[in-house]
């Protein structure tokens, strides 16, 4: 006769996953969660899959539940496993990613036991996290399955709850972990779903009168995207108006005929001939430091922040109204009005184009560097590309340089945090939700510190990575802080000698090499053409990149 397995409720936690839309889960060993792997491989609607390094697997996974727009779960043992998620899972809280973060635990009584495996896990992701559940750790009573079911379901709903992040739940678990051969593990269909339907705000005519009226003492308005994974019809709706659009790189917006895209080059150069009367942003983080720097300086008189909820940043130091609503529906109500004319726009596109129109003929006039190598990419972009960007240079070369009439590509980076940490993984992530070509800028810092992102089994033809190889952190040099300390190469640089030549032979990947114009020139078109995953290594001088790039922003 067969038992029921006494970890029953487990297998519950993950058929809740399942019936609340959950079709991706990334795991990684131990067996201390070895009932929440069982589950989750068992189950018929949910694809596993199985990642050694807990930080490599958050940032896989965070990069699946963005390119999806869904949660998906992470599995890890107890212990330090659990530590290993927090940069991924705090980098999905600003970004406003959905995850379900699952931790085993020990039982609460052997915590500060000196048992193995046994840390503090309660609340371990503490100010990063949408909100932290601790389950019982036993199941028998009714009581407790009920309160597991209710926490699981709340815990999802909250992670899908705009704005969207990751929640976590900890599972203290009992041995034994593994059920017997005569032990029933079972998926009960009928298990209690507790769902949440929520509608986003929007913006009607009634609601948008006050602000019609106001509108009208404006002439001089700026809008100003920050980082959104962009829609195609707010696209349209926002190229109706005759105002600039500061469309940083990561905006996805930057191929609006009415954006901008070389504020950082001109801003620093600027007086207060530019300073709007009005201020309206949507979306989260701007790269553009010298945007930032000129709206501080020349503060609009009116700032109006459009986010449907969550807490909103003052990133300007000039916010005046918070607009609870979708960007959208603004700007859906606004498109109904007669506008001012467009000399505000002509003033900002004079500028604008005369660095887009001085940009190739320049860098070709310069030794071969970064910033070129990263012009000639950005040009040869397939259709349908998904660009990650690395932090440090990489972001900030891409954002100078910046994305024209070119609707197809979308833009992804860590600028939550702005962390070097995670972005090989992020890509890889990316590449095994979708068929899309995705192609990550990195330099080598960011590249090596994430080098597990590559050790795993799931190898696809649309992971291609560019990776600029200074042999250091060359954006030392461009501060003037570090830039003159003696210490300058050895604590701030960090000098290093690898290339990717090894880790591509170690893990199965294609690699190319290029030192020189001629050597880009050749490479890059087989590079973007080839049909398995390929890293192509561009070594510069650092020295060089530094003059040509400061040279740039001279334009």
């Amino acid at each position: 006769m067969q038992k029921y397995y006494p970890l029953q409720p487990i297998a519950d936690i993950v058929q809740l996953c399942a019936l609340k839309g959950i079709k991706e889960a990334v795991l990684s060993p131990g067996s201390r969660c070895a009932p929440l792997t069982l589950g989750f491989v068992r189950h018929p609607d949910i694809h596993t899959r199985t990642i050694s390094d807990e930080r490599s697997a958050a940032f896989i996974a965070m990069g699946i539940a963005q390119q999806q727009d869904n949660p998906v779960a992470i599995v890890c043992t107890s212990g330090t496993a659990a530590l290993n998620y927090a940069p991924a899972v705090t980098e999905a809280y600003y970004q406003h990613i959905p995850m379900l973060v699952l931790t085993a635990d020990r039982p609460d009584e052997w915590i500060d036991q000196l048992d193995g495996q046994t840390i503090r896990q309660r609340d371990i992701f503490s100010n990063h996290i949408k909100k932290s559940y601790h389950l019982p750790v036993d199941y028998s009573h009714p009581e407790a399955q009920w309160y597991i079911q209710r926490s699981i379901s709340e815990a999802i709903n909250l992670s899908k709850e705009y704005p969207q992040g990751p929640v976590h739940v900890n599972i203290p678990i009992r041995e034994p972990f593994y059920p017997e051969i005569d032990e029933q593990y079972f998926f009960n269909p009928d298990l209690r779903n507790i769902e949440e339907h929520t509608f986003a705000p929007v913006m009607t005519k009634e609601h948008f009168a006050p602000y019609k009226t106001q509108l009208k003492s404006f002439s001089k308005v700026l809008i100003v995207a920050g980082q959104t994974k962009g829609d195609q019809e707010l696209g349209t709706i926002l190229e109706q108006f005759p105002y600039p659009v500061c469309a940083d790189v990561i905006s996805n917006y930057s191929y609006l005929k009415n954006a901008i895209h070389h504020q950082d080059v001109f801003l620093g150069k600027v007086d207060e001939a530019l300073q709007p009367d009005l201020l309206v942003t949507f979306g989260n983080s701007v790269i553009s430091k010298n945007l930032k720097l000129y709206l501080r300086k020349y503060k609009p008189k009116a700032h109006w922040h459009i986010q449907e909820a969550g807490h909103v940043a003052d990133t300007f130091q000039s916010l005046s109204s918070i607009i609870r609503c979708t960007p959208k529906s603004f700007f859906e109500q606004w498109a109904t009005l007669n506008h001012s004319t467009e000399e505000y726009l002509k003033d900002w596109k004079k500028w604008d184009e005369q660095v887009t129109t001085n940009m190739a003929s320049f860098l070709k006039g310069q030794p071969f560097s970064e910033l070129e190598t990263v012009h000639d990419l950005l040009q040869a972009l397939p259709e349908n590309t998904q660009l990650h960007l690395a932090n440090s240079m990489s972001v900030r070369y891409a954002n100078f340089i910046n994305l024209q009439n070119r609707k197809d590509i979308t833009v992804f980076a860590n600028r939550g945090t702005s962390g070097i940490d995670g972005s090989n993984s992020t890509m890889i992530g990316h590449s095994l939700a979708t068929d899309y070509p995705n192609v990550l800028l990195t330099g080598d810092l960011a590249f090596f510190y994430d080098r597990n992102a590559f050790w795993n089994s799931y190898r696809k033809g649309n992971q291609k990575v560019l990776l600029l190889n200074n042999h250091g952190g060359v954006i030392f040099r461009m501060i003037p802080g570090p830039a003159r300390q003696p210490e300058l190469e050895d604590y701030f640089e960090t000098p290093q000698q690898s290339t990717a030549q090894q880790l591509c032979e170690e893990f199965g990947i294609a690699y190319l090499h290029a030192n020189s114009r001629d050597g880009l020139e050749e490479l890059l078109p087989a590079f973007i053409a080839s049909d398995q995953a390929c890293i192509l290594e561009v070594e510069t001088d650092k020295a060089i990149s530094k003059e040509v790039f400061q040279a740039f922003k001279k334009l």
